[in-house]
């Protein structure tokens, strides 16, 4: 390759003999303003902005900047931050950064992991390399002149295809004469603290994406910020939201266990999704039991109620959707949803080896029982008189008021209410 390839014994470029002092102060006020907002709670696109528009006022003509890492998230394998000087710091999740994406596996930095390459530096304008990469072709016909890219390994091992210990960069110029000898060892220079700045920053992420993913962001943020003894917790009040799937055991014995999983993931969607979707938060899930809430402290009695009331019915009509779409698993989904509205202890209970942070109270036990009568009264949803006279007078909400009732283990009836909805729904539950 026409590359020009250059490394000292720790596989780090060296930067370019008799650099002016000036020049040194220049990197050296750079790499203190990184590692200053590496110690910051910023986001990281918030450092890459900061980092080129510093490297750009100290006469880097710099034009493009990307640095791409994997991460740790069930829906996701990867993420890129870019920088362009006409649109600013741009952030893109990919699904997919495996050997059977074409879009990766023709990339400069696929190749560089591949071939045990820590950096590539090109003039677009002129190495014929560039025609192996459309990556490099498109930044050629935009007009790029000078390419430098990296991949820096979060350890003693170098970086391979696939794992998630370090991260690739690359730097790009639309100047004339490319990059000079200044503008790399400058770039050189601050890559070192501009990756462990990084570091810091993509582990943060991916702890709060793992925490948010398998907790939801209201315990994971509580999580992260110290609540984790065991009895810490709080009082808290909420619109509280509780979904089962009907015949669960009979379809899990009916079918394969992937198609189990695959009708559970369905169910998962139109249920928990609603309530995400209306600002909810998804406490946990038992099975096929989804036990939700929606918080007061940041929105009011009138819109956490009337939010899960909302969530009930888009849950129904997301399934009903499901099935006009002919999704095989929708048609033999059919799920209860109660909810009620009270105070709950919110915080950690469990062993010292095992915490579980959750919600607990008669509130709970009531939301779930309230549930069990959408089964008994033939209702999708049931709705207790706590939740629906605190919901917005003005929200559009069908209601039947099926009377008092007594719940299984609560100690005084209550008076429930069906909501209604679409036709569609309807016709989803088989009513």
């Amino acid at each position: 390759m026409s590359d020009t390839m250059i490394q000292d014994q720790a596989g780090v470029s060296a930067p370019a003999p008799g650099l002016p002092e000036l020049d040194l102060c220049v990197s050296g006020e750079i790499a203190d303003t990184i590692i200053a907002s590496g110690l910051t709670d910023r986001p990281v696109g918030d450092l890459v902005e900061t980092v080129m528009s510093r490297l750009v006022a100290a006469g880097v003509p710099l034009a493009r900047m990307l640095v791409g890492f994997r991460i740790l998230h069930p829906l996701f394998d990867g993420m890129t931050i870019s920088w362009t000087d006409e649109s600013g710091v741009e952030v893109e999740y990919f699904q997919s950064l495996s050997e059977d994406n074409p879009d990766f596996t023709l990339s400069p930095f696929y190749w560089m992991l591949k071939e045990g390459q820590p950096e590539l530096r090109l003039r677009l304008d002129r190495d014929t390399t560039v025609d192996r990469f459309p990556l490099l072709q498109r930044l050629r016909g935009e007009g790029f002149t000078g390419y430098l890219a990296r991949v820096v390994s979060f350890g003693d091992k170098p970086m391979k295809v696939g794992t998630t210990d370090g991260l690739a960069i690359s730097w790009s110029t639309k100047a004339q004469e490319g990059f000079s000898a200044r503008d790399l060892s400058i770039m050189q220079q601050i890559l070192a603290p501009l990756s462990l700045a990084l570091r810091v920053l993509i582990k943060d992420q991916i702890a709060k994406n793992a925490l948010n993913a398998f907790h939801g962001p209201l315990v994971g943020e509580r999580i992260l910020s110290g609540t984790i003894k065991r009895g810490d917790g709080e009082r808290l009040t909420a619109a509280l939201w509780y979904s089962d799937l009907r015949n669960s055991t009979g379809l899990a014995d009916a079918l394969s266990v992937e198609g189990f999983l695959e009708l559970l993931n369905v169910y998962f969607d139109c249920a928990a999704g609603a309530v995400i979707e209306e600002g909810g938060q998804v406490l946990d899930i038992v099975g096929d039991a989804i036990l939700a809430f929606f918080p007061v402290e940041r929105s009011g009695d009138e819109a956490a109620a009337t939010a899960a009331l909302n969530a009930a019915v888009k849950a129904q009509e997301r399934l009903a959707a499901a099935k006009v779409r002919a999704c095989a698993c929708a048609k033999e989904i059919t799920f209860g949803v109660g909810v009620h509205f009270g105070d709950v202890v919110f915080g950690n209970a469990g062993t010292r080896e095992r915490l579980k942070f959750g919600v607990i109270g008669r509130a709970v036990n009531e939301v779930a029982r309230t549930q069990d009568m959408s089964k008994l009264l033939g209702q999708p949803i049931v709705a207790t008189d706590e939740v629906v006279r605190r919901a917005r007078a003005d929200a559009g909400l069908r209601l039947n008021d099926m009377g008092l009732h007594d719940l299984r283990g609560i100690p005084a009836a209550k008076r429930l209410w069906a909501l209604r909805h679409s036709t569609g729904a309807a016709l989803a539950n088989g009513r």
